[in-house]
């Protein structure tokens, strides 16, 4: 039990660091100067970060709400 919590809060935290760290990395070669090629493969990069992240918060309660479900 205590095992998924820890699993869950470091996935959290981890996709939490990850959309941070390329947001980090985005904007530094943007203050270099980017092509519009290279700025639209960052927001491809920043947009699937935030996904990462959306789809770890919400995929474990969606799974247990559906497990719910079934033991009834």
């Amino acid at each position: 039990m205590l095992d998924r919590i820890i699993g869950v809060c470091t996935a959290e935290r981890l996709s939490a660091l990850l959309v941070y760290v390329v947001g980090a990395i985005v904007g530094s070669y943007a203050a270099k100067g980017m092509s519009p090629v290279q700025w639209g493969g960052s927001a491809m990069a920043v947009i699937g970060a935030i996904l990462v992240a959306v789809i770890v918060r919400t995929w474990p309660a969606k799974k247990a709400e559906a497990a719910k479900a079934e033991s009834r």
